[in-house]
C-alpha cells in the first residue's frame, strides 16, 4: 500500500501565522489528523510528524519521511500576507522530485479549489543557493508538497473553511495522484452491479476506473459518489471494450476480476518491481515490457512528449520511441534499451 507522510506545520511554541485570534498551528493539526483518518480508512499507510500540539523539528521530520521511504510527503499550512489580504490556495513543491511532486500538488489544489477557493497554482521557491527555500522540501528526498490551504488573514477564506471538507479535499487529491495500486478491488461482492445500484461496491468500481483512466483516458473520470448512473455506465462499457470483455455495462465476476487486475497492477504509486536482471530492448515481449509501458503511460501525463502506448507487452517501434524520449528527458543514455539505470529511474518517476 502507498505510504504517505501527512505533516502538520508549526506546533507547540510556534503558532505559525496568527490573525483575528486564529492560529495556523491549530488548523494544520486538525486538517492533518482528519486527512490521516480518511487516508487510513481507504487503506493507505500514513505517518505523522505530530498528532498533538507539540514542537516539531523539521530535520527530524524530514529524516522520518526519508527513512520510512514514503511515496509522498504532504505538509499542511495556512497562508498569510501583509497589507490587503490575499485569497486562495496554492502549493510549493520539491525541486528534487519535481515531476511527481507537481502531479500530487496539482491534484490537491484542484480538489481544494472545488470548495470555492481561488486556485493560485503550484510553485517552486528557492534560496540563494538554488535549493528549496522551505526546509521540509529541501531536506526530504521523497516527492514533497507544502500546501497553503487558504489565507488565515482573509475573513472570506476562513468563513468557508471547514476542517472536514478541507481534509477530504487533501486526502482525495493524494488519492487522485497516488491511487492504491497493490490491492486492486476486494473480493467480488456476489451480485451483478448495474445502472441504478448504489453503495460501497459501486464506489470501489468508480475509484478503480479513475485509477485506470490515468493510462486509458478514453474511460473518463467519474465522481466517486457510489451511484451507478449514465456516466459510470459509459466508463464501464468503455473499459470492457478496451480489455476485450462483453461491453454490456454490467459488472459481473469477469469484469470485476479484470478491473481488480488493472487497478492493482497498473494504477501507479508504487513504481516497478525489482529489475528483472536482463536488458529489455526492441523485440522483447512479456510482462516486464507491459510494466514499462504502463509506467511510461503514467509519466506521459506530466511529460506529454512521451507518446502514450498500447500496453500489449510487445517492445516495438512506438515503445522504443517512448523509452528514448524518457531517457533524454531524465538525462540517461538514450539508447532505447531498458537496463538497470533506466529501470530504476522509471520506477522512481512512475
Amino acid at each position: 500500500m502507498p505510504r504517505i507522510a501527512m505533516y502538520a506545520g508549526h506546533g507547540g511554541s510556534d503558532p505559525g501565522a496568527v490573525a483575528r485570534g486564529l492560529r495556523e498551528k491549530d488548523f494544520t493539526l486538525a486538517v492533518s489528523n482528519q486527512a490521516t483518518n480518511i487516508l487510513r480508512s481507504w487503506g493507505y499507510t500514513v505517518i505523522n510528524n505530530r498528532t498533538t500540539d507539540v514542537d516539531r523539528s523539521i530535520t527530524r521530520d524530514a529524516n522520518l519521511a526519508n527513512d520510512s521511504r514514503v511515496d509522498a510527503l504532504v505538509e499542511i499550512h495556512l497562508n498569510s500576507n501583509a497589507g490587503t489580504p490575499a485569497t486562495g490556495t496554492e502549493a510549493f513543491i520539491s525541486i528534487r522530485n519535481i515531476g511527481n511532486s507537481r502531479a500530487i500538488a496539482n491534484a490537491i489544489v484542484q480538489r481544494i479549489a472545488r470548495l470555492g477557493y481561488v486556485n493560485r497554482g503550484v510553485k517552486t521557491q528557492t534560496n540563494a543557493a538554488g535549493q528549496d527555500a522551505f526546509g521540509i522540501l529541501r531536506l526530504t528526498n521523497r516527492p514533497a508538497v507544502l500546501v497553503e490551504l487558504a489565507f488565515i488573514n482573509n475573513p472570506q477564506d476562513m468563513a468557508r473553511f471547514n476542517v472536514n471538507d478541507m481534509a477530504l479535499a487533501v486526502a482525495s487529491g493524494i488519492r487522485d495522484a497516488i491511487p492504491i495500486s497493490s490491492g486492486g478491488l476486494p473480493a467480488y461482492p456476489g451480485t451483478l452491479l448495474r445502472v441504478g445500484d448504489r453503495g460501497e461496491s459501486v464506489q470501489q468500481v468508480q475509484r478503480c476506473l479513475n485509477a485506470i483512466s490515468v493510462r486509458q483516458p478514453a474511460i473518463g473520470r467519474l465522481n466517486e459518489d457510489g451511484i451507478f448512473g449514465p456516466r459510470t455506465l459509459d466508463a464501464v462499457t468503455t473499459f470492457q471494450r478496451l480489455f476485450g470483455l462483453n461491453p454490456d455495462g454490467i459488472i459481473g465476476p469477469l469484469s470485476w476480476s479484470r478491473l481488480s487486475q488493472e487497478c492493482g497492477g497498473g494504477a501507479g504509486g508504487s513504481g516497478l518491481p525489482p529489475y528483472p536482471g536482463v536488458v529489455i530492448r526492441v523485440g522483447a515481449n512479456g510482462e516486464s515490457v507491459r510494466q514499462i509501458q504502463r509506467c511510461l503511460n503514467r509519466i506521459s501525463a506530466r511529460h506529454p512528449s512521451i507518446q502514450r502506448l498500447a500496453e500489449d507487452g510487445a517492445f516495438g517501434p512506438r515503445t522504443l520511441d517512448a523509452v528514448i524520449t524518457f531517457q533524454r528527458i531524465f538525462g540517461l543514455s538514450a539508447d532505447g534499451a531498458v537496463g538497470p539505470a533506466t529501470w530504476a529511474r522509471l520506477s522512481q518517476e512512475c
